[in-house]
């Protein structure tokens, strides 16, 4: 069976430096692999096995493999000679992750699906798009994502287990639960109130909290319930220090209230005394005064201002790799972490 190339994001380095992973090719595998890899995993990637020659190679690699990481499902059909108890008594230390639409068991399981038809059954695409519109997909096959960061973080925790207990163990990733656990607090919303959240687009959901136009872009910011009672206080007395017409108004007792800083007239009066005082003020102006006073404030950056984003610059966050086909370099994204040993800590100090 020709053998796809392995990764080397890590070049043997990370907390994971001692672990093999055998990747199964399949929609929801080759991330996981790659967050793994970063990790410092040795992992290398195999096409999902058909015949009986691809079988044996897979066999003979799980010889040496710590974790399996494969996709199941109606695109990637289990052979019956890697039925996870099989393999399970076969190699008992051996950390299974299988990655499904429906996950392995269910009248659903098996069934075929996309990225859109995940985010439906796990209600995240009811809550997507604008009040007055149909619903819409988050960008760039975040079920795909979502469930590989899942997969990762299971397998991790599996990777310790079996370090206490010396046994390996089975890993049922299901996309529409992980999807379930994007709907915040959708699900106990409605258990307590009966309340179907509904889509609410990019308007604020309430006074001192949401996304906010300004000079030269948008900002975010969040400074209300989601926030905390001292960042909605802070807020106003720096709108009050820089003179914004109707922010003495802020400090009235009504504007206290949570049930009155969610009314539609509440929203719309905040956003006509903030929206005064962005509207003339860039982005990384209001941010950096918002740092100062623990206010959750950010801007929201284009890609092409992430890419020059000084934070991210001195971390060194950034990239050059060659592309696989030209050769020529492109700028790509680092691991989102950092590994510090102790002796690492001590010349630091």
């Amino acid at each position: 069976m020709p053998e796809l190339a392995p990764l080397s994001f890590a070049n043997g380095d990370g907390p994971l430096a001692d672990i093999s992973v055998l990747e199964l090719v399949g929609e929801f595998g080759s991330y996981a692999g790659e967050l793994l890899s970063g990790l410092g995993a040795q992992v290398r990637r195999l096409p999902h096995p058909v015949t009986a020659n691809e079988l044996e190679a897979v066999r003979q690699e799980l010889g040496e493999a710590d974790v399996l990481l494969r996709s199941g499902g109606a695109d990637a059909p289990e052979p019956p000679q890697l039925d996870p108890a099989a393999l399970r008594s076969l190699h008992p230390r051996l950390i299974q992750a299988i990655l499904t639409p429906f996950g392995s068991d269910g009248p659903k399981a098996g069934c075929p699906s996309t990225d859109l038809v995940r985010l439906a059954a796990g209600g995240l695409l009811w809550l997507g798009g604008y009040p007055d519109g149909e619903p819409v997909a988050p960008y760039g096959g975040q079920s795909t994502l979502c469930t590989a960061i899942f997969a990762v973080i299971a397998v991790l925790l599996a990777v310790l287990q079996r370090d206490h207990a010396g046994v390996g163990a089975t890993i049922d990733v299901s996309a529409q639960e992980v999807l379930i656990q994007a709907l915040e607090t959708s699900l106990p919303e409605y258990e307590l109130t009966g309340k179907v959240r509904r889509r609410a687009g990019s308007a604020p959901r309430e006074a001192g909290t949401g996304l906010y136009p300004c000079a030269d872009g948008y900002v975010s910011m969040v400074a209300g319930r989601l926030g905390t009672a001292r960042a909605w206080r802070r807020l106003r007395e720096w709108l009050v220090e820089e003179g914004v017409p109707g922010a003495e108004e802020l400090f009235e007792q009504r504007w206290e209230t949570l049930e009155f800083r969610q009314r539609p007239e509440a929203i719309a009066r905040f956003a006509e005394v903030f929206g005064a005082f962005t509207a003339i003020r860039g982005k990384l102006e209001l941010y950096l005064e918002a740092q100062q006073r623990s206010i959750a404030l950010a801007p929201v950056n284009t890609p092409a201002e992430v890419l020059v984003d000084p934070q991210l610059a001195a971390r060194e966050f950034f990239r050059q790799l060659p592309d696989g086909t030209t050769g020529e370099p492109r700028t790509v994204p680092s691991a989102p972490y950092r590994f510090w040993t102790e002796r690492d800590e001590v010349v630091a100090h």
